[in-house]
């Protein structure tokens, strides 16, 4: 997706960073083991779409470092449109057609809990959008473009890493699930302030990812019990 010519520096960019991206792709196999994998026969329509798009987008975000350090520039190019244009929109799709319908059938959903699953959902969508948007309009900076990819994948990532922390013994609880992960996703963006900080300069990415982020965490274990919001989820399961 970079198109400019990058600097030493910018070359040296996370130079290992489609194995963070790997290990997401693993957790995501891991988290969505029980729960989507090993029942794919009786998947939604909706859960296929979307469990596809999103595999596929992390698998785009493992393929484009290694092309970019290779110099493979003009197949990075072509693949950082594909997804962009293609890609992300369907994806985009998918998730809004999975809130849709875990609202309208949330009998299979502990009491309240489709609330809070869908104002989470909502909250990540949003923030995947943005996230690749600001991606695409700094493609020409290395720079602030890695950062925002990376931070579409801290968007994606809590739903499977709540479902992984599940099979640890004594965290079976979705609630102490789902505050870990997205408690996690601000803590990974933190450390990556600091490690911009110890390079000697400050992007302006990831506090922005943060700032987007922490209103979330701060309401999230409220917002089930909002009546506003159960009555704006409803009306969109009901359109």
């Amino acid at each position: 997706m970079p198109t400019a010519t990058a600097t030493p520096s910018e070359t040296r960019l996370y130079p290992r960073a489609q194995w963070y991206f790997l290990a997401a792709i693993v957790t995501t196999w891991i988290g969505f083991s029980r729960s989507y994998f090993l029942r794919i026969g009786h998947a939604t329509v909706y859960q296929h779409i979307h469990g596809a798009t999103a595999g596929l987008w992390m698998t785009l975000l493992f393929v484009q470092p290694m092309l970019y350090q290779r110099g493979q520039l003009a197949l990075h190019r072509r693949l950082g449109r594909l997804g962009v244009f293609v890609l992300l929109p369907a994806l985009l799709m998918g998730g809004a057609l999975m809130v849709h319908n875990m609202v309208k059938h949330q009998a299979g959903y502990p009491p309240g809990m489709v609330y809070t699953l869908s104002y989470l959902d909502a909250w990540s969508l949003l923030l995947l959008a943005l996230f690749a948007g600001l991606a695409v309009r700094y493609a020409h900076d290395t720079g602030l473009h890695a950062r925002y990819m990376s931070c579409t994948v801290l968007a994606l990532l809590p739903p499977a890493l709540t479902r992984a922390l599940t099979l640890v013994p004594g965290l079976d609880s979705m609630t102490i699930s789902i505050d870990i992960s997205y408690i996690s996703m601000v803590a990974i963006l933190c450390l990556l302030v600091l490690d911009d900080r110890r390079q000697g300069r400050v992007r302006a990415a990831y506090p922005l990812a943060i700032a987007c982020f922490a209103p979330m965490v701060l309401t999230m274990n409220a917002a089930g019990h909002w009546q506003w919001w159960h009555r704006l989820a409803d009306r969109y399961a009901a359109f």
